[in-house]
């Protein structure tokens, strides 16, 4: 595969428009930080009620999901929300859920980004395909798999599969599991921590 069969043309993205989505992940981050100051988990769980508080988690997941500069956050709202009472292992399947509708977002546009690159940058994208290519399926699933375990955002891996235009079918499994794993665990870890206090 050449540098031309990847690179279809150059696309100039505006900075002026990209502006007010930074601002609205800015302004969120500021009002979600307010928000947890002022009510404790048990009063947000009580006035969005358990089945809400699942949903809510859900749909979080999917906004945080969408941008690495969300994930402190994104993990610090769930613990709030943990010590309302909730289920662990729901909330732990609904972020990962939530978190994957997000990670297929950033895939999407990461693979119809990768044929519209400007052209000194193609051979950067020839040379991950040509990198995937040396290993099997398998093994980059057991990557992905692996890399979900940490809590490193997803994007990155997201970006790097869209690129290279790795099956969808075949990522999903891995990184539903392998969130899903982290954030159970995670969320022990601290109930188990907060119970020496």
């Amino acid at each position: 595969m050449s540098k031309q069969d990847v690179v279809s043309g150059y696309c100039s993205f505006d900075r002026k428009k990209s502006m007010p989505i930074f601002v609205l992940i800015a302004l969120f981050i500021v009002l979600w930080s307010i928000f947890f100051s002022f009510y404790t988990p048990e009063q947000i769980v009580t006035m969005l009620g358990v089945q809400n508080a699942y949903i809510f988690v859900f749909l979080l997941s999917i906004i945080v999901g969408v941008s690495v500069f969300t994930t402190t956050l994104f993990y610090t709202s769930l613990v709030a929300i943990s010590f309302g009472g909730v289920n662990l292992v729901w909330v732990s399947l609904l972020a990962s859920i939530g978190l994957l509708s997000g990670d297929l977002v950033v895939y999407y546009f990461s693979k119809t980004g990768s044929q519209c690159v400007p052209e000194k940058y193609g051979g950067i994208i020839v040379r991950l395909i040509e990198w995937t290519k040396k290993y099997s399926d398998n093994k980059i699933i057991l990557v992905i798999f692996f890399y979900s375990l940490t809590p490193l955002p997803s994007d990155a891996i997201s970006i790097f599969l869209g690129v290279t235009s790795f099956p969808i079918r075949k990522m999903v499994i891995p990184l539903v599991l392998g969130k899903f794993i982290l954030i159970l665990v995670f969320l022990e870890l601290v109930m188990l921590g907060y119970s020496f206090f």
